[in-house]
């Protein structure tokens, strides 16, 4: 009967962790962003948005976990829920940002439309920071490089430029 129990413990175990482990879309945007952006096979342009991906989510894990083992808030599991999910949702959206920028550049002939859409979405994401992070250097790597066409700010609440972004994009 011990060993029943135990067994049982170990399976309720598994299958809460693989479903936590399913559950984490920032995990597996990651990984997939990882595996494109470290492909040699892969266009070096493809390759080039995946690690923008890579290190948007980076930045999200890093800001999520810096305010969850900040010593001087004492955060319920609750609020604990509340970032990781945040952190989830900005990650999904980053991806549909990037897809959307991707799909609506690529599409467009006109050099003059690329130019505009460009800048729709690089504005919207300097346009709403999420963290107000102070550190430049980090959150505009992306933003001042003119070797990648993800020109964003690591720094930018998704869920707002997306809408903004669609917003615009009808006009």
């Amino acid at each position: 009967m011990k060993y029943k129990i135990i067994t049982i413990s170990f399976l309720l175990v598994s299958v809460f962790t693989a479903n936590a482990q399913q559950e984490r879309v920032s995990k597996q945007l990651y990984t997939n962003a990882y595996k494109i952006a470290t492909d040699r096979n892969e266009d070096i342009n493809v390759r080039k948005a995946a690690s923008f991906k890579v290190d948007a989510i980076t930045y999200l894990n890093m800001r999520t976990l810096m305010a969850i083992v900040d010593t001087t808030k004492h955060l319920s599991n609750k609020e604990i829920v509340h970032l990781n999910a945040q952190l989830d949702s900005m990650a999904y959206y980053m991806h549909e940002y990037v897809n959307l920028f991707t799909k609506e550049y690529t599409r467009s002939d006109k050099q003059k439309r690329k130019e505009q859409i460009f800048k729709i979405f690089r504005d919207a994401s300097i346009n709403h920071p999420l963290y107000n992070d102070p550190d430049k250097s980090l959150v505009l790597v992306y933003f001042n490089s003119d070797d990648y066409l993800t020109q964003f700010s690591l720094d930018t609440n998704w869920v707002a430029a997306l809408a903004e972004v669609k917003k615009k994009l009808v006009e």
